[in-house]
């Protein structure tokens, strides 16, 4: 198992005073916040990310354009995709790695995963339909878990998958990966992926039919299509494992699933222009609460601010009381959702993605 070094000491000395034991009191960063008695309405809340490296960002950022270059990725939109900055959100999501190669193996992995949704679900600008979304996630799968048949099919299956810049993103991610991750952390990657290809085509029956979901549909299918696959790859960038029988527990499930939830809630309230500029004709949380509730544009806006105020209350509260007991795996691993959510804000807020340029 790669030896993680130094590369770990901050997150170290933060859970230095933590729980040592069943029954101790809990210490993570989210117990000791200054927060709000109640949530806001107004503002999304949120802490300074757990490192901000510039020089970093640009140096992950300048690497995967190169590697999008090489496979065709964003052919003819390489200024937009440096604009995009997925060096940066590399660098501020994963903040206790310094290892370049694993920084990098994110990255991709990132790239692949926003590539695939403008490709074949959100950008009609890149030719993406939405007759189309279920055949072509379909083929992805195929990408990230490779199929096995008889020589010929083999051989049709490995030419087919190599000449779309997507599907040679997801294999090369994906082989990446399992270089550095256990065979069941690449099992767990792969799932989540295929969660999100599924949640995927929901949203795309939902533009189908025109229709506006429940907010709790639209909540349940967004939880899925979200960020959970970056929140798997955390321990493997940082370089342990935790163990599928910890991971798959309830109370870590929630925590994680909340995190994804709270980072594409984000997303959802700074996206809208950039949907308008890719032609998406989609809804977001704020135009389901609005059909839902008969409110005003403004007032869905407000509440569902407050929602994503309020899952983050949740994810601290449920996070701090699994430290009480948690392995010294999972309070790294919770930590470490806790910094890709607060690094995930500021890459939102401040990437040329969604400023509608």
């Amino acid at each position: 198992m790669y030896n993680t070094g130094n590369s770990l000491d901050l997150l170290k000395s933060v859970l230095a005073s933590g729980p040592k034991g069943l029954g101790t009191k809990a210490n993570n960063i989210a117990s000791i916040l200054n927060r709000p008695d109640q949530e806001s309405d107004t503002e999304l809340r949120h802490r300074a990310p757990y490192r901000d490296d510039v020089a970093l960002g640009e140096e992950l950022n300048e690497r995967l354009l190169k590697w999008a270059e090489k496979i065709g990725l964003y052919e003819g939109h390489l200024d937009y995709l440096r604009k995009c900055n997925f060096g940066r959100y590399v660098m501020l999501t994963y903040a206790f790695c310094e290892d370049r190669d694993r920084l990098f193996v994110a990255g991709q992995a990132m790239l692949a995963l926003f590539g695939l949704d403008d490709y074949f679900v959100d950008d009609k600008r890149a030719g993406s339909t939405i007759d189309m979304v279920g055949r072509n996630l379909s083929i992805c799968m195929s990408a990230l878990d490779e199929p096995f048949f008889t020589k010929q099919y083999n051989d049709d299956t490995d030419k087919g998958l190599s000449t779309h810049p997507v599907h040679v993103a997801l294999r090369e991610y994906i082989s990446a990966t399992a270089k550095i991750a256990t065979p069941q952390q690449v099992a767990r990657v792969r799932h989540e992926d295929m969660c999100l290809f599924v949640a995927m085509c929901q949203e795309a029956s939902w533009r189908y039919n025109k229709m506006v979901a429940p907010v709790w549909e639209y909540l349940g299918g967004r939880q899925m299509n979200g960020f959970t696959p970056c929140l798997t790859m955390i321990d493997i960038v940082d370089g342990y494992e935790l163990p599928h029988n910890i991971y798959s527990m309830p109370q870590v499930r929630q925590v994680v699933k909340i995190a994804g939830l709270v980072c594409v809630m984000v997303n959802d309230l700074v996206s809208t222009e950039k949907e308008k500029e890719a032609g998406v004709d989609q809804f977001g949380i704020r135009e389901a609460i609005q059909s839902a509730e008969g409110c005003t544009f403004d007032d869905a806006h407000r509440k569902g601010v407050r929602l994503h105020n309020d899952l983050l209350r949740i994810f601290e509260d449920e996070s701090r009381k699994l430290m009480v007991y948690a392995t010294p795996e999972l309070r790294l691993y919770l930590v470490g959702l806790e910094a890709w959510i607060a690094g995930s804000h500021r890459w939102h807020t401040t990437s040329d993605r969604y400023s509608g340029k």
